[in-house]
């Protein structure tokens, strides 16, 4: 049976701004693809945090990074892909792993057991020969040590709670009589199946129209409530982040350029590229063409010398932005932006000391 977690207790503090102890920590992640071609960088110094129970969105533009970075989590980077440095560590009853050198076998357990995939498209995540019920029994008994009659009923219970209709006799069909907002719904029941610590999204609501769109986010929050599960939402679609996240990081070209909380974030975007981003969002007041950024997400073996966003940028100086990398620098609590003109980009605000290279 499915319990819902209780908020844990939080042991008292001797400092208010110690910050609370990240469920899952990537520090400085590389990974690449060595290609006959030559190197191809496609996640390169990725930091990122998320805390127990809390949904970090990571957007940008397709060709970014997002799905290499998520795929790189659970080491399910394909040949010739690599995770070159980093470490990526994930927290649970007050022991780490870092999953970059955890063993195989160990590994296992934490795929589907510790933390949950939602793959970006379901249709071919989902073993056409198999039923739906026989699927998800499948991950529950990779990972618990129960009886087929045990797993079946576990997952029934798991198609109620992502509210399928009629799911006893979904149980036993195939995914291809099931409709696109059905197929995610399995896919999240099979990500749940052993009440991760996180789950991880890319791209849940694609291709969805907006009404299942907007019942799979309402499940994925109701979800992360009740169970107190954490979730890494990837995304392109800002108006997705600003219902459901926490905090948000934005990417481009394999490296963060900026990261706040998304209140912050949406309030007082400071990289250019996030001030593209969310001007290009539709609106229901306005008329006329769609505000663009041009240009396109260079390719990795193309990517620029100094900041990878300068020939698609308003504000870009030369040689300030080709001669060498910005740091992410935090320009208030929190709000980290890897640009030198950010403080002159929207509204000025102080800065403070400390960056994170």
């Amino acid at each position: 049976m499915l319990v819902e977690r209780s908020p844990t207790p939080s042991p008292p503090q001797l400092f208010t701004n110690v910050p609370p102890m990240p469920l899952l920590d990537i520090q400085n992640l590389v990974t690449a693809f060595h290609t006959p071609a030559g190197r191809v960088p496609a996640v390169d110094g990725v930091s990122l945090s998320i805390e127990p129970g809390k949904t970090l969105g990571l957007v940008g533009e397709s060709g970014c990074g997002k799905s290499v970075t998520a795929m790189s989590i659970l080491r399910l980077v394909a040949a010739p892909g690599v995770i070159e440095s980093g470490r990526i560590l994930l927290s649970h009853d007050g022991h780490t792993d870092d999953l970059v050198t955890l063993p195989e076998r160990e590994l296992r357990r934490v795929r589907g057991g510790r933390i949950g995939m939602i793959f970006q498209e379901p249709m071919t995540s989902l073993n056409p020969v198999f039923t739906i019920g026989e699927q998800i029994a499948e991950a529950v008994r990779l990972h618990r040590d129960v009886a087929p009659a045990v797993a079946r009923a576990r997952a029934l219970e798991l198609l109620r709670l992502v509210r399928l209709a009629d799911p006893e006799r979904r149980l036993d069909e195939y995914p291809h009589q099931f409709s696109g907002g059905m197929r995610q719904r399995v896919m999240i029941a099979m990500a749940l199946a052993c009440e991760p610590d996180l789950v991880i999204a890319d791209e849940p609501t694609t291709a969805l129209d907006v009404t299942i769109q907007a019942q799979i986010l309402e499940l994925l929050a109701d979800l992360r409530r009740r169970l107190g599960t954490a979730l890494l939402l990837i995304t392109h679609d800002l108006g997705v982040v600003a219902e459901t996240c926490d905090d948000v990081a934005v990417m481009y070209a394999g490296r963060i350029v900026e990261q706040a909380p998304a209140a912050e974030l949406f309030a007082n975007p400071r990289h250019p590229y996030t001030i593209g981003l969310l001007a290009a969002r539709p609106s229901g007041r306005r008329s006329g063409p769609l505000t663009t950024i041009p240009g396109m997400v260079p390719a990795p073996r193309e990517f620029p010398s100094g900041c990878r966003f300068h020939p698609r940028c308003s504000v870009a100086r030369l040689p300030d932005c080709t001669s060498h990398l910005p740091a992410l620098v935090e320009i208030a609590p929190g709000h980290l932006v890897r640009c030198p003109f950010a403080d002159t980009v929207g509204a000025p605000r102080p800065s403070t000391a400390g960056s994170v290279p």
